[in-house]
């Protein structure tokens, strides 16, 4: 298959394997490059490291001939297109850190060839595309947009949904000149078939603006539930009177708002702005939520000596990823507190979920997977101490109450 057909994937986690994936589909030779080897042996076995919707079946479909698993970056020389999937982390003082693509950029140099295209993929802090052009035109005899070509073009999926979304989302492709960003759209069309196409950091705060607006709408939905708390009123009941069918509504539900991305991006946004304080509150807001609930269960019964359970440690709905989950802080704090303190999850830990729930003197429902909202409610209330507290920030019951004592559960 020509150069210009083969495309090498770096990083096969939760944001590289379902794009490999989706241009192996396209009919494209693709080389999925990893540092971990239990990864790659995983992938070669013909099995997925993590929950993705269709991507099994893709993997079994391409493996060995479209898509081919390992962890030589020398193959990106026979490449025409190297789509670098590591996102810019946040470093101990929660400023933007580049080393970690510097160390990635620097062990490809020896293989990168003239006519080849670089696109960054996952989030990055804004100005990262102009970083990177000018640690190439410093390490290479390249010249950017002349005879090597580098574009930003974020992932905007879902977890879980990514090949679905892949080709639904359109496509933001951001270039630092003309024919960069000529290149990178063709090689998107073949996945997605609208492409949106803009300078790069214009590209860059797009992405970041999106995630961010969603954190702050949560952060306005967890203070309004922390308001009618303390009133005494029920949110979701306040929510449904304020949204049904005024068209200038629109206040999401209160819940537990973290991962990987949403904890993170809004740093990459308020280093350099000194007035980014709606941002700045966001994150404190959304991460002080367990401490809020946890002052608001004891309340109801001291915590000392209880056996509490955090169900739910995956940081969205239905999924395996447990990255900057808020759980593991509603446990440390509990802790703090006294409890004994187990966790459990459908996809990733804890055993039978009856024997976690049998005897417990608090519960809390740290994310609305389906397999919590289908537990009944009789057998919830019999497996349950008999004074037992439940914190369910989800309303998975529909009973409208944050906090309240088993025995209030109607059944």
């Amino acid at each position: 298959m020509s150069r210009e057909r083969t495309v090498a994937v770096i990083g096969t986690g939760r944001v590289g394997l379902p794009l490999a994936l989706c241009f192996a589909e396209a009919g494209y030779r693709v080389h999925g490059i990893d540092t971990d080897a239990e990864r790659v042996a995983t992938l070669r076995a013909g099995r997925m490291p993590f929950l993705e919707d269709g991507a099994e079946p893709l993997l079994r479909r391409h493996l060995g001939e479209r898509f081919l698993p390992g962890s030589d970056p020398a193959v990106v020389a026979d490449c025409g297109a190297i789509l670098v999937t590591l996102g810019t982390p946040v470093d101990e003082h929660l400023n933007p850190a580049y080393a970690r693509l510097e160390r990635v950029i620097g062990t490809l140099l020896p293989h990168l060839r003239a006519g080849q295209q670089l696109v960054l993929r996952s989030t990055i802090a804004p100005g990262t595309t102009r970083y990177l052009r000018r640690y190439l035109e410093r390490h290479t005899s390249f010249v950017v947009g002349r005879d090597f070509f580098l574009t930003f073009c974020p992932e905007r999926i879902a977890e879980g949904k990514a090949i679905e979304e892949t080709r639904e989302v359109p496509q933001i492709v951001g270039s630092l000149d003309d024919e960069s960003g000529a290149r990178a759209a063709e090689l998107f069309s073949a996945i997605c078939p609208r492409i949106l196409r803009g300078e790069a950091t214009a590209a860059e705060l797009a992405k970041l603006f999106c995630n961010m607006y969603r954190y702050i709408d949560f952060a306005i939905a967890n203070e309004f539930m922390v308001i009618a708390m303390q009133f005494g009123a029920n949110i979701y009941e306040a929510v449904d009177l304020a949204n049904r069918d005024y068209k200038r509504a629109g206040i999401k539900l209160p819940g537990l708002t973290a991962g990987p991305c949403l904890y993170k991006d809004g740093f990459f946004l308020v280093d350099k702005v000194p007035f980014a304080d709606l941002i700045s509150v966001a994150w404190k807001i959304n991460e002080t939520v367990p401490a809020v609930l946890v002052e608001r269960i004891k309340r109801e019964r001291d915590l000392v000596g209880a056996r509490a359970a955090v169900l739910g440690l995956a940081f969205k709905r239905n999924i395996d990823d447990a990255r900057n989950s808020l759980s593991f802080k509603f446990k440390k704090i509990l802790e703090a507190e006294g409890c004994d303190t187990v966790l459990h999850d459908p996809y990733l830990a804890g055993g039978d979920l009856e024997e976690v729930l049998r005897g417990a003197d608090v519960v809390v429902f740290a994310m609305n997977h389906d397999a919590y909202r289908d537990l009944d409610r009789a057998r919830l209330a019999a497996l349950l101490a008999s004074e037992a507290v439940v914190c369910d920030i989800w309303n998975l019951h529909g009973d409208g109450q944050i906090v309240y004592r088993v025995r209030d559960l109607r059944v």
